[in-house]
């Protein structure tokens, strides 16, 4: 039963870094920002959309491709197709939490920079 779970998990973080990737791309080029990222009201006060589409949608492709690296590592290690050591697990999951950390920061900072409150 966990082994079921994990395994959804490793898929939707997969899929939601291919979602990250795709979206950073395609927003960053058109210079808008995804309201994932950023909430359809807050981009209503966003003093600079392009500016802030430039800053933050690089780093949100960026972080989608850690998600799809992680999702892949913990599927093939669920499925048992590579057995991973267990250093090398948390090493991931460690990882995982930082840049996922690093990338609120940039979302915190972005919003400070670019909307008005």
């Amino acid at each position: 039963m966990s082994m079921n779970f994990f395994t959804v998990f490793d898929v939707i973080i997969g899929v939601l870094g291919l979602y990250l990737i795709f979206t950073g791309i395609k927003s960053s080029k058109k210079g808008e920002v995804d309201p994932m990222m950023i909430t359809a009201d807050e981009l209503t006060r966003c003093s600079d959309i392009s500016g802030l589409s430039k800053y933050l949608m690089p780093k949100c492709a960026i972080f989608g491709a850690f998600c799809v690296i992680f999702g892949v590592q913990g599927l093939l290690n669920d499925t048992n197709v590579v057995a991973f050591p267990k250093p090398v697990n948390v090493g991931f999951l460690i990882a995982f939490v930082i840049v996922w950390g690093v990338f609120s920061y940039f979302i915190h900072k972005a919003k400070k920079q670019f909307i008005k409150y």
